[in-house]
Formats: structure tokens, sequence, C-alpha cells
């Protein structure tokens, strides 16, 4: 299995997965919860090239692609650990009372309606309402600009949420809790997708008459890679920001987690010392469980807590929380997630495919 996996994604959701951890588990590295944007590139990335490898240009003859088959292959591969977490979430309300879930979790409106409970959730929306419109808009992009036209039509569309949250800056104000809100958050996703039409569309070293564009990205990725690490720093240092750095950040974190994803693609590691093979696996254990680990850590971490309320304040505690949390986010995917992965391979017909 791990033969067929891209390493540097592998490593670059390991990444996302231990930020947005410790930034709940360790109060010290609150900031770190911009991990979930990394996630969002990568969901852009990994979704937009099924998308393009599947559809055609709308003036050309149909590919494979359907919405049937688009949507049903996402939602049975998120929908039933994400009810089963709910699920958790909800029989635990009565021990953590004014966390209550709400009916219209089930449609994903929380990061609307009020995210009352389940706090990861918010971003699990804009990842589900990215799914319902790739098809759509793409159908309509593909239509009318012509796939060729999404090397910058794609660019384009990324500034859209930049320019609601200026406008929202310049006039009432930016409504509470505005980057739960998917118009106003999803710059990630739109790069990530840009990023695989590069990978898909202009990734041809065959053809010289053709830009490979893929490969000549890398080497300004490399500056532009610092910009996260850049932000993270200042954030640390400067904890009252301005409210138009505030209203910029995302995209600034888009454009450096993207970055990141181009350089770490490249990545190859064969390591022969055993503690070197060990981390290796680590990496890739920790990347498979990624989604279990973001649904159910942060109710694992307050109930662990709660368990452990007695034991005194310190590193101890701390480390036996987080590895608690991490054990039985790690049984949630066995139990859960990869049956429901494995059911879906044989209900859809289709091979597994490396991630």
């Amino acid at each position: 299995m791990h033969a067929q996996r891209n390493f540097g994604l592998d490593l670059a959701r390991a990444l996302a997965i231990a930020m947005v951890f410790l930034s709940h588990g360790v109060s010290a590295l609150d900031t770190l919860g911009v991990g979930v944007d990394l996630f969002f590139l990568l969901s852009g990335f990994l979704i937009g090239r099924i998308y393009l490898r599947a559809q055609t240009d709308a003036h050309e003859a149909s590919g494979t692609f359907t919405l049937w088959s688009f949507w049903s292959a996402r939602w049975f591969r998120t929908l039933p650990p994400y009810l089963a977490a709910l699920g958790l979430f909800a029989l635990a309300e009565p021990r953590f009372h004014n966390n209550p879930i709400h009916p219209y979790y089930l449609i994903f409106l929380q990061n609307y309606l009020g995210l009352t409970g389940f706090g990861p959730s918010w971003s699990l929306c804009v990842e589900e309402h990215f799914y319902l419109a790739l098809p759509l808009l793409g159908f309509l992009a593909l239509k009318f600009a012509g796939r060729k036209n999404l090397l910058w039509l794609l660019p384009l569309a990324a500034l859209v949420p930049q320019i609601l949250r200026t406008a929202a800056v310049l006039g009432n104000g930016l409504p509470p809790n505005w980057y739960w809100r998917t118009h106003l958050h999803c710059e990630g996703l739109i790069l990530g997708v840009w990023l695989a039409y590069l990978f898909v569309d202009r990734n041809d070293r065959s053809n010289p008459g053709r830009q490979d564009l893929w490969l000549r990205i890398r080497k300004p990725a490399i500056p532009l890679a610092l910009i996260p690490v850049a932000i993270l720093v200042y954030q640390n240092f400067t904890p009252e920001q301005p409210l138009p750095f505030r209203a910029t950040v995302f995209l600034l974190y888009a454009i450096g987690y993207a970055a990141w994803l181009r350089l770490l693609y490249d990545l190859r590691w064969t390591p022969v010392a055993a503690p070197a093979r060990l981390l290796k696996s680590a990496i890739h254990g920790i990347a498979l469980a990624s989604y279990s680990i973001y649904l159910v850590h942060t109710l694992l971490l307050t109930d662990i807590r709660v368990q452990l309320d007695a034991w005194p304040r310190g590193p101890l505690k701390t480390t036996t929380i987080l590895a608690g949390t991490l054990l039985f986010s790690v049984a949630f995917y066995f139990a859960v997630e990869r049956p429901t992965i494995l059911l879906r391979d044989r209900l859809l017909r289709r091979a597994p495919t490396p991630a």
C-alpha cells in the first residue's frame, strides 16, 4: 500500500493534522490551527485531479465523468465517518452541556446557521460545499470558457473570497465567525484545483511545444513556501493583528500552502535504517488516519482531560491526554473509516486508488 502512495502528499497530510491536533491539545500552540488551510489545498488538489482526469473539454466527446459517480464516491468516503462522529458528539452532549448538535448538522449548514458543538466540523462544511459545487461550476467553466482557460480562470476565482472579505470590511464589517463561511474562506480549495489542472493538463514533458508549467512553478514555489512560516511568527509575536491583515491572511496562507504542496509532491524518501523506516511508516499511518483524527480529536481531548481531572497539571498529564486521544482516534479509523472505504470500493466496483 505504501509503495502506491505519494510520500510528499502523505507528509503534507501528517503535517496538517499534527498542526490542528496540537493547536487544540496545547493552548500555547493554538495558532497552528491554520493547518486546516493546508487540508483545503490537499482536498482541492486531490479532488481536482479526479475531476479533471474524468472530464474532457465540453467541445469534445464525453469522458468518464458523471455527477453520480463523482458525488457518490465523495459522499461514501466522507459521510459515514462524519455521521459516526456526529453520533458520538450527540451522545456526549449530556456530559458536556451547552454543546448541542442540531439537525442542520446533517446537511452541513452549521457554518452558517450556528456552530454550537463539534467545532472542527465547520471546515467539513466548506469541503462538502466544495464537493457539491465543483462539478457544477466546472461544467459551466468548461462550456463557456474552455479547458485551456482554466489556467487563468481558477486563480481569478481564488480571489473572489478575498474580494468579498474586502467589500465586507469596507462596508458593514465582517460577520461574526466569518472564517467559517464557505464563500469567505475557500481560496485554498480553488488554488488546489488550479494545481491539479497544472498537474493534469500542463505536465507533459514529452511534448516540447507545450509549456510544462507544473515543472516551471517549482522554482518560484521555494520562496513562496516561506509565507506560512512568516505569518505564524508574526501572529505569535503580534496577538492583536489589524483587521486588514486578518481579512487577507487566508489568501496568503493559500498561496504559501500551494507552494508547500508543489514542493512536497516531488519529495521521495527511501530510508534504510530501521528508525527512519519506522518514522516513514508512522507518517503514512497518521496520513491515512488524518480524517478520523480530525473528526473525533476534540471530543476525545475533552473527555480524557475530564477523566484525568485529578491529575496535577504538567507535561505528564498533557502527554497522556495527547497520546490517549491519538490512540482512540486511530481506533476510530480502523473501526469506522477504513471499513467504509473498503465497502465503497466494493459497491462502486472500483479499485482503490493511491492518494
